[in-house]
C-alpha cells in the first residue's frame, strides 16, 4: 500500500497490495446492533469495569459563542440540559489460547448513555435511573429516551476476531441546518498484544456536509468535548429544542487522515462480503504499520 504525507499533517490511505490480516478467520457481515453497556456502569476516563477499552466518551455542550442563538427565556436551562447526558463507546478485547498459542480477539463492542451521579458518570436508562440514584423529571426523561432512540440506530456492519466496523448516528452541522449522518468506526486489534487502534470517518449519502475523504485516528480513552451548534429554527414556540436542534460541526480530535479515492469504495460500503471485509482490514493494517515507521 502506498503512503504519502501532505504538509506534515495528513496521511493518505491506499488499498493494500494483498489482504493479509493478522488472524485468519470468518467475518460476520450480517448487520446487528452493538451490545449495551449495563446500567450502573461507571465511566470515567479509562475503561470501565468489564471492558478492556474506552473507545470514546462524549460530553456534549453548547459552544459558548453559539449560546446566543438559543431563545433567551430557555437559554439557561437549555445550556444546562445539553450537559446533562454523556455518551460512551467501549470495547472488550480478550486473550484466547489455542494449544500453545495465545492471541487477542475482539469479544464485543457496546454503547451507553448516562449522567453524573454523586460526582461519577454512571450509565442509566429511563427505567433504571431511580435504582442508580437519578430522579428523572419530564425533561431529563425525554433527553435519555430520545438519546437511546437515536443510539438504537447504531449498527455493527462487520465483526471478525480482530476487526470490526460500527456505524453510529450523529447530528452534524450541514450549512445552516443539522443533519443526521453516520460516524463509521473501524476497530483493529493487535492479536499479539491486545492493542486497539480506532479509525473514524463520516458517512453521508448526499456528501454535502464535509469532505468524504477526511478521517481521524483516535487516541486511546478519547474524551470528546462535543461542542454543539444550535439551529435557531429548531426550537418550538415555547423555546423547547427538538432532536435536530443541536449538531456538531467537526470530527472528534485525533490524527488527521485522508482516505484515498481507491479505498473509498470500501470505506463507504453499507454491506460487505467476507472477502471485502478482509481486504479492508488488510489495507487499514498496512496503513497503520506505515504510519508508525
Amino acid at each position: 500500500m502506498a503512503l504519502a504525507l501532505l504538509g506534515g499533517a495528513s496521511w493518505y490511505l491506499w488499498p493494500a497490495a494483498a489482504p493479509a490480516p493478522q488472524w485468519t478467520a470468518d467475518y460476520d457481515v450480517a448487520a446487528k446492533p452493538p451490545e449495551k453497556i449495563p446500567p450502573g456502569t461507571v465511566v470515567g476516563t479509562t475503561p470501565p469495569e468489564g471492558w478492556s477499552h474506552l473507545v470514546i466518551k462524549s460530553l456534549p455542550r453548547v459552544r459558548p459563542d453559539q449560546e446566543s442563538k438559543i431563545p433567551r427565556l430557555a437559554r439557561s436551562q437549555t445550556v444546562r440540559m445539553t450537559r446533562w447526558m454523556f455518551t460512551a463507546f467501549v470495547a472488550d478485547v480478550r486473550p484466547e489460547t489455542r494449544g500453545d498459542e495465545t492471541r487477542y480477539q475482539l469479544r464485543a463492542i457496546a454503547l451507553g448513555l448516562g449522567t453524573t451521579v454523586g460526582g461519577k458518570d454512571v450509565v442509566i436508562t429511563a427505567e433504571t435511573a431511580p435504582k442508580h440514584g437519578v430522579q428523572l423529571d419530564w425533561i431529563t426523561k425525554q433527553i435519555i429516551t430520545q438519546g437511546y432512540q437515536i443510539q438504537a440506530l447504531a449498527v455493527v456492519v462487520v465483526q471478525g476476531p480482530t476487526f470490526a466496523l460500527m456505524d453510529t448516528p450523529v447530528w452534524f452541522r450541514c450549512g445552516e441546518v443539522n443533519k443526521l449522518i453516520r460516524y463509521r468506526y473501524a476497530l483493529l486489534v493487535d492479536s499479539k498484544t491486545g492493542q486497539l487502534d480506532v479509525l473514524l470517518w463520516p458517512l453521508d449519502a448526499s456528501s454535502n456536509c464535509f469532505d468524504s475523504a477526511k478521517a481521524v485516528l483516535l487516541k486511546p480513552n478519547e474524551i470528546d468535548e462535543a461542542e454543539l451548534v444550535p439551529d435557531p429554527k429548531g426550537f418550538d414556540v415555547l423555546g423547547i429544542a427538538t432532536a435536530s436542534t443541536f449538531g456538531v460541526d467537526h470530527l472528534p480530535n485525533g490524527t488527521p487522515l485522508v482516505v484515498s479515492e481507491e479505498l473509498r469504495d470500501l470505506t463507504t460500503k453499507t454491506k460487505f462480503t467476507p472477502e471485502e471485509a478482509r481486504t479492508l482490514e488488510a489495507s487499514l493494517r498496512e496503513f497503520l504499520a506505515g504510519l508508525r515507521k
